[in-house]
């Protein structure tokens, strides 16, 4: 299993806590210890996908559950949660060009209600010749660090991995007229593999 670097910081502790505890023949603290590693592992587990090309298609930029699709005259957006059990890396739902990458302070609401969009964030604009998408990472009420690995301006690809979002979290979609939402409220949905929207126009 893949695990993001990122991750490191948080797994490596409980595991050496394990180690010396098995070495000094504390079977209890050395289970705990390696309880919490595992489990902080699969957090942030960074799984390959392969991502088929979708050129009128927009990609879930996260795993986890649709909690918002509104739709008017000015375009679409889409709001995935993401719960402590999903996977934490975002990635691009559109091929482009990252031409913003700005974080932005705010509070820590939990993140599968709607004020969290008024939550400490990353935005993102991506664009390209028929596309153009506005992206915010949140974070939410446990998580409180959302880490880009790109930097504008910047190509990239349709599924792409762009962010880790550290714990539960959420992340929102703009898209502008001319698109329409191919998801509802409570659906799954997987990064990079799942299609929440395509082109009408």
């Amino acid at each position: 299993m893949r695990i993001a670097s990122d991750g490191l910081p948080f797994i490596l502790p409980p595991a050496l806590i394990a180690a010396v505890a098995l070495a000094t023949q504390l079977p209890y603290l050395a289970s705990a210890s390696v309880i919490v590693a595992v489990a902080l592992a699969a957090f942030f587990r960074d799984p390959d996908r392969l991502v088929c090309a979708a050129p009128n298609a927009v990609l879930s930029p996260a795993d986890g559950r649709v909690v918002e699709v509104q739709s008017d005259v000015a375009g679409v957006s889409i709001a995935v949660f993401l719960s402590l059990l999903n996977v934490h890396v975002a990635r691009s739902p559109i091929a482009g060009q990252l031409v913003r990458c700005e974080a932005k302070g705010g509070g820590y609401a939990a993140a599968f209600s709607p004020r969290a969009r008024h939550n400490a964030r990353v935005e993102m604009d991506i664009t390209s010749s028929t596309n153009m998408v506005r992206l915010s990472l949140i974070a939410g009420l446990v998580a409180r660090r959302v880490l880009p690995w790109v930097e504008a301006p910047a190509p990239l690809r349709q599924g792409q991995r762009i962010a880790i979002i550290r714990f539960g979290s959420r992340a929102e979609i703009q898209l502008p007229a001319g698109f329409e939402a191919t998801v509802q409220v409570g659906d799954t949905v997987r990064a990079g593999l799942t299609t929440i929207a395509r082109r009408t126009e």
